[in-house]
């Protein structure tokens, strides 16, 4: 009976295995980055997108065409598509804010100064506040 207990134990610890064995990598989504800005830069026009809802739907077309082509990793589509969300694009009068103690948000250029912010170097808050930016401002 002891035996039996054992080898029930045994059984129920390797079916178990593979549940705790961990996620396979990630792949590095933001080494695609470039090229998915460029890619949906020349499919969707941030400056004249009608509202954002247009903008973020015509981005998400182009990346998801990338990735069932290939050219991105399907596991970076959930990350392409959150750089697309989080911009101005198709928000008047919006900028990425960017400021010293918190992360990149999306708000009215009044606001963004009011709360002593700097207006991002580029539309989207993925890389509108990375140091050496073209309008100085950045997080550290």
């Amino acid at each position: 009976m002891l035996k039996g207990l054992r080898i029930a134990l045994v059984l129920t610890i390797v079916a178990a295995l593979p549940a705790f064995a961990g996620k396979p990598g990630k792949p590095d989504c933001s080494a695609s980055l470039a090229a998915v800005q460029s890619a949906v830069a020349d499919a969707c026009d941030c400056a004249t997108a009608k509202n954002h809802g247009q903008y973020v739907r015509c981005a998400g077309q182009t990346v998801k065409g990338m990735a069932s082509g290939g050219s991105l990793p399907k596991a970076c589509r959930g990350a392409m598509m959150r750089v697309f969300a989080k911009s101005s694009c198709g928000k008047a009068d919006a900028v990425t804010c960017c400021m010293a103690d918190r992360p990149c948000h999306v708000k009215k250029a009044s606001v963004c100064e009011r709360l002593g912010g700097v207006a991002g170097s580029t539309p989207f808050c993925a890389d509108a506040c990375t140091p050496g930016s073209p309008s100085g401002a950045f997080v550290d």
